[in-house]
């Protein structure tokens, strides 16, 4: 919210005053641009490969897309092949491995505390 403070911080008075009416007058939806960008920024991030950073062909059948993270905080990433989401699992497995590990050592009674 902080942003968007600095945003309307940033605008004159008179861009306030036609961006209040446009909403009153339900000429301007706040949500559809909300979505609409976020639909464009997903479409961004999903233009490149997660793993190699070479570009991604939109019409090709051997890209592939891995959504994944809690509900509320969704990630999107994208590949060129099969042996770049495999090399990045087999990391994300690696980097999981590692924080369960930690969190093990830290548990009372482990002899690690």
């Amino acid at each position: 919210m902080q942003q968007f403070k600095k945003f309307l911080d940033s605008m004159e008075h008179y861009e306030l005053v036609k961006l209040k009416q446009g909403i009153e007058n339900s000429t301007i939806d706040i949500g559809k641009e909300i979505k609409n960008k976020i639909k464009e920024l997903e479409k961004k991030h999903g233009s490149y490969c997660a793993t190699c950073s070479s570009d991604i062909e939109p019409y090709s059948t051997y890209n592939y897309t891995l959504i994944f993270g809690p509900e509320d905080f969704r990630k999107k990433a994208s590949f060129c092949g099969p042996d770049c989401i495999q090399y990045f699992l087999s990391k994300l497995k690696e980097t999981e491995k590692g924080d369960v590990d930690r969190k093990t050592a830290e548990l009372p009674g482990t002899g690690n505390e």
